[in-house]
Order: structure tokens, then C-alpha cells, then sequence
């Protein structure tokens, strides 16, 4: 199979293909698996609790380290595959200290979270 002669533009999948398609187990986890997994967090978000026990979402917000653990890669090719996706305009990551702030691209609005 070629893998630069793809005719597919734009595939739209609902949740159980997604749960289908995504690696099981504690491995290393692929491109396509870590793009579902940074969809997933950016749209919920952070939870927090207020001094008032009220519940808030925060946006997501991560280091490239803390990634580099939960996808069992190493930390710069994390950067580089968030760097791919920024270039993109599907995420924006903005640098908030030693961690950055995650948010859906314009990209992202348009054409893929519906």
C-alpha cells in the first residue's frame, strides 16, 4: 500500500469506530492515538473544583513531558508531533510556564469536531 497516493480527503467517524481503532493496552501509543486522545482533552477540558465545591473546566493544559508519559514517547517527539498539528491549525498550544495551554484550532471548528 502507498502511503503518500491516498484519495481520502475527509473521513468522518463516530465514537464506537474511534473506541475500535484505538490501541489497547500499555504500549506505545500511535499518532493516530494520541490526536483522539488530544481531541478528547481539549473538548472536556480540565475539572476543578472552586473553594465553593462548584465544579469548573479549565482548558486543557499539559507539559510536553507529562504527554511524553501518557503516550510512552519521548519528549521531543512530542513536540514535534504537536508542533505538526499546530502547523496545522487543528490545536493551538500556548506556553503558560513549564506546561502549555491546549485549545482547538481554527481547523479544527470548521472541519473535524462536529
Amino acid at each position: 500500500m502507498k502511503s503518500n497516493s491516498s484519495t481520502l480527503n475527509w473521513l468522518a467517524m463516530g465514537d464506537e469506530l474511534i473506541a475500535c481503532l484505538k490501541s489497547k493496552g500499555n504500549h506505545r501509543v500511535s499518532r493516530y492515538d494520541a490526536f483522539i486522545w488530544m481531541m478528547e482533552h481539549i473538548k472536556s477540558g480540565n475539572v476543578i473544583h472552586d473553594i465553593d465545591g462548584k465544579i469548573k473546566r479549565t482548558p486543557y493544559t499539559a507539559s510536553y513531558k507529562r504527554l511524553a508519559e501518557d503516550w510512552n514517547w519521548d519528549r521531543e517527539t512530542v513536540q514535534i508531533f504537536i508542533d505538526e498539528l499546530c502547523s496545522l491549525s487543528v490545536i493551538n498550544a500556548r506556553r503558560d510556564g513549564n506546561a502549555f495551554v491546549f485549545s482547538l484550532g481554527n481547523m479544527s471548528y470548521k472541519q473535524l469536531l462536529l
